[in-house]
């Protein structure tokens, strides 16, 4: 090859401009479910072969089953899954919980002057520090 024809080109660098008329394909989401009690979805394209199970990504769990209605899959049965909220009213009733934070916010607002200060909720203290 002549020098000129390879002036301002190096080999090997990518094309930069884009493809104008490219349309990406057509999707369609396939929706699947993990044991762990949720739903997933994962687009695939129109024309591909979409398997029966797929990967939980969130869990890594194998094996979850596609879902190709929603009245298909029914969440597993067994006890639901405890959120702190919940863990915190085992341990404490609704009123106890109610004067922990008014203890609480009196605190604050006796110690509102400086921007550092401290607070005994229950038996414990905490530092905290104001912010303006």
């Amino acid at each position: 090859m002549p020098k000129r024809v390879l002036r301002g080109y190096r080999l090997k660098t990518p094309i930069t401009e884009p493809d104008r008329n490219a349309r990406p394909a057509p999707r369609v989401e396939i929706r699947f479910a993990c044991p762990k009690r949720h739903e997933f979805t994962v687009p695939f394209a129109t024309n591909a072969k979409v398997p029966a199970v797929w990967v939980c990504r969130q869990h890594g769990v194998e094996h979850c089953p596609r879902i190709d209605d929603p009245s298909d899959w029914q969440a597993p049965k067994g006890k639901p899954p405890r959120t702190h909220y919940v863990m915190l009213l085992e341990r404490r009733s609704l009123a106890d919980l109610e004067d922990l934070v008014d203890q609480a916010l009196a605190g604050i607002r006796q110690q509102r002057r400086t921007p550092y200060g401290r607070v005994t909720i229950g038996d414990r203290t905490y530092g905290f520090r104001f912010e303006s």
